[in-house]
């Protein structure tokens, strides 16, 4: 099958930012491995941390392959992409990643990451809402995440969505049935 055929383009959106920002958001696409390590080079220790909960330094070609090559059946990720004023250059700024259960189709898990330089601006918030949307039109009646204890951006949004926490010794695992 041809892109044209498997890709989704029923998840492209434009939304706004706090500070005015107009962001589309777009399922990936594997021609996005530049852009993708663009954004990796975007996260501070601590984001990687939160993210990956590992302190990597680097993503392999390997990793940048297997994130951005997905079947929009049973795993999608939604780019956040701005375009630059001065050159007109696309930028990823933030991506939400959904991954279907191989067991429990209606279950998903998720996750969602914001670069650094646009933390604060409500990204993650709007992420989180469109991936939990994605999910829904995918059949998808739960979304699970692991989150790191410290993570207090991301236990706050969590809270604010409706999210159950659960104390699973170093994470919680926060989940919320969307369906």
């Amino acid at each position: 099958m041809s892109e044209k055929e498997t890709y989704p383009y029923k998840y492209i959106k434009t939304i706004r930012l706090k500070d005015g920002t107009i962001v589309k958001l777009r399922p990936i696409k594997p021609e996005d491995e530049p852009l993708m390590l663009e954004l990796f080079k975007t996260f501070s220790p601590e984001t990687i941390k939160f993210r990956f909960f590992l302190p990597l330094r680097e993503i392999t070609h390997e990793d940048l392959v297997r994130y951005c090559n997905v079947d929009y059946k049973n795993e999608i990720a939604i780019v956040a992409e701005i375009k630059e004023d001065n050159d007109n250059k696309k930028r990823l700024i933030g991506v939400a990643r959904l991954i279907r259960d191989r067991d429990e189709k209606n279950r998903a898990e998720f996750a969602v990451v914001v670069g650094d330089p646009w933390q604060g601006k409500g990204l993650g918030l709007k992420l989180t809402r469109y991936i939990m949307n994605v999910a829904k039109d995918m059949g998808i009646s739960e979304i699970y995440s692991r989150v790191m204890k410290n993570n207090t951006r991301s236990l706050l949004l969590s809270k604010k969505l409706g999210f159950e926490r659960k104390d699973i010794g170093l994470e919680y695992l926060i989940n919320k049935r969307i369906g």
